[in-house]
């Protein structure tokens, strides 16, 4: 079983990162830099899961309803339309 997108997986190369097309190389274990922009304007959030249950509270904080959200395909990011937002991936 792979542990590919998991917040304890070990740190790994992609085998073929241009294969796969989602533009990530090696796994990060622990802490993350979280982000939200608007125009100047950028905050940022260290997080120790990048989990839907910890992103999710930041972006309703922060983000105002009804913001286009762009962002990678990353799972935690996925039920961002049914919480207000307008999300599109790069």
């Amino acid at each position: 079983m792979s542990d590919r997108g998991r917040d304890n997986a070990a740190e790994e190369e992609d085998p073929d990162p241009v294969q796969n097309n989602r533009n990530h190389g090696r796994r990060i274990d622990g802490r993350c830099v979280f982000g939200v922009k608007k125009g100047m304007d950028m905050r940022l959030f260290v997080v120790e899961k990048r989990d839907r249950a910890t992103l999710e509270p930041i972006i309703k904080r922060e983000v105002a309803p009804g913001s286009v959200i762009h962002s990678d395909e990353w799972p935690a990011y996925r039920q961002l339309n049914a919480a207000g937002f307008v999300y599109k991936t790069l």
